[in-house]
Order: C-alpha cells, then structure tokens, then sequence
C-alpha cells in the first residue's frame, strides 16, 4: 500500500530539480546517473498525521548514486522500502537496501548510496521529540540518554514486519480519508504509536530498556548513590568532591563509572538533568515564571550560556518551548 496520487508533491524528470526538492526537505544531496540511457523519474508523496510528515518515494527504474555530506541536524530518517533494492553506506558500515533490509539515517552524518527501482516508505523523525516520546515511555531517565539506532532497520523480524504493517495502515488509513478531519486526539495517538513501535521494536540503546529486557550495563554502587543524590537535589550546589563523598569513591573513579554507564561525566550528567527539569517547567501550564527565574532555579546562573546549552540540547530557543507551551 502507498501513498495515494492525491498526495504527490512532486513528479519529476529533472534530475536538478529532484536534487533541490531532495536537498530542501532533508540534508543537501548531489544526485547522478552512472548509466548509459537511464533517466530519472521520481515521484514523491507527502501526507502529514498531525505534524508528521510520513512519505513514499521512487526515483524510477533509474540506478541513481547520491552522496550527502551531511550537516548538523535535529532530524533522522527512517526508511522502509517497499520495491527494489540499493547499498548504503553510513556511520562507517555498508548493507544493503532492500524491502527485508531498511536504515535510520541520521541526517548529521555522512552518506553515499546507490538504488535501483527503488520505493520506500520515509519517516523523518526529530531526535528531540523521540527522546522527549522515550522519556514518556521510560521515566525522567530517559530523557538523559542521547537516543542512538543502529543504521541497519532489519524488516524480517517480528518488530521490523510490525513497523511496515503499522506504515501501511497508515497509507490505508489516508487513502481512504480516515484522517481528513482534523482529529488531535486520533492523529496525536497515530503519532505516539508510531513513535513506540520505533523506539521498541528497532535496535537502539534504549531498546532493552523500553522493552523490559534485562540490560548488560548495570550501574555500579557508587554511581547510582551519587546519581540519585543528584536527582533529589537538582537545584543545589553540586561539587565534585561532594558528590565523591556522598558516592564514597574517588573523583576519578566515579567519572569513569558515570561515563561507563551513561556515556556522560558527572559535570555533563547534572546539566542535562537540570535542562529537562528547566524544559518540563517551561512547558508546564502551572508555571509561569519568566525563563531567566526557572533557570535559576534549577541552578543557571549565566543566561547567555544557559540558552546555548539548552538549544544545543533541545534544538529550539527556551522562549520558543515557553511560548508553544
């Protein structure tokens, strides 16, 4: 099932004008033709649920090779084909493309490929709203974790065929009108559940986590002391020799384990704490503090580098999250 030809946003011969539209949605792409007598002929579909966009694509029976610098990027895409076949190569690996083998992309990162007949389904997702989605799934926790998929989707398990059955209700659903009327509550739902069968049926370092599974890293002693001193007590003073004492170890010793456990140093582990705890405030209806008073609170002393750090963190200004709360 794809998407139907009254949601095409472009169809195209022009291989210059393919790679402008290609480039303006995701990350700036080159295209080329390798092949003697192949012409390009690409049609793209666009529906939005909610305010996700959810896509189908084909650039035609063309082999078409594409290379993408990359550049920095809130965004990832995935990708679900559903005709052809392709290679990828991404985060220093290769595979192939194929309707039992997709990708998450990260848009940040370098990427070459060749396909071939090749159609797709494509979700760009924001890193951000699929951590804040973790978060709600996980606890407060999750929100800490810089959310990291394995570039290869595979589609032959049962998680992966769930996620293309999912994609193409979704298609059925839109075809036939089932979302024409604005509904927030059933397109939000549509979201979410989407968002959950990502986060849980595709390979990640959340995976185990999110599904329950007993997980290989387990927190050492004196880490999770210091760890949840640091979450009772977000807004005080919290120096290292403190926090070594509270943990009964040594600095070093506990840098090392935050950073075994967490990928973080004990220093980058507090602040990303006290951003969410500033960001759950400012989306709060309850409160209406101005920013620079929340970020004070939760121990922000310089406004000018707090605001770097929290669009660094969340992609957006603190004024934007207080504003669209």
């Amino acid at each position: 099932m794809v998407l139907h030809s009254k949601f095409t946003v472009i169809r195209s011969k022009d291989l210059a004008e393919l790679q402008e539209f290609v480039s303006d949605f995701s990350s700036p792409l080159r295209l080329r033709i390798n092949r003697k007598g192949d012409e390009i002929d690409a049609d793209m579909a666009l529906a939005m649920i909610g305010n996700q966009p959810f896509l189908h694509g084909t650039f035609g029976t063309a082999r078409v090779d594409w290379q993408s610098a990359g550049e920095g990027s809130d965004t990832m895409m995935l990708f679900v084909p559903t005709d052809g076949w392709g290679e990828i190569t991404h985060l220093g690996r290769t595979w192939d493309l194929t309707p039992n083998q997709g990708m998450m992309r990260d848009l940040s990162i370098e990427t070459t490929a060749y396909q071939e007949q090749f159609h797709s389904y494509v979700l760009p997702i924001s890193k951000t709203r699929i951590r804040e989605h973790a978060r709600n799934l996980g606890g407060e926790l999750m929100g800490l974790y810089p959310i990291e998929f394995d570039p290869v989707a595979n589609l032959t398990t049962s998680g992966g065929q769930m996620i293309r059955h999912y994609m193409q209700f979704l298609a059925s659903s839109l075809n036939h009108g089932l979302m024409d009327k604005p509904n927030k509550l059933v397109t939000s739902q549509a979201c979410d559940l989407l968002l959950t069968h990502i986060l849980t049926q595709l390979k990640s370092n959340v995976q185990d986590i999110l599904t329950g599974q007993e997980v290989s890293r387990v927190v050492p002693r004196h880490v999770k002391r210091a760890q949840d001193y640091i979450h009772a007590n977000p807004s005080e003073t919290l120096d290292m020799v403190s926090l070594s004492e509270t943990a009964e170890c040594s600095y070093r010793t506990l840098q090392r384990g935050f950073i075994d456990a967490f990928g973080l140093t004990p220093r980058q582990y507090i602040r990303k704490v006290r951003l969410q705890l500033v960001r759950n405030d400012l989306m709060s209806t309850d409160v209406t503090d101005p920013v620079a008073t929340i970020a004070q609170r939760w121990g922000f002393g310089h406004m000018g580098r707090f605001a770097q750090e929290y669009i660094q963190e969340f992609g957006e200004r603190p004024t934007k999250t207080a504003r669209e709360a």
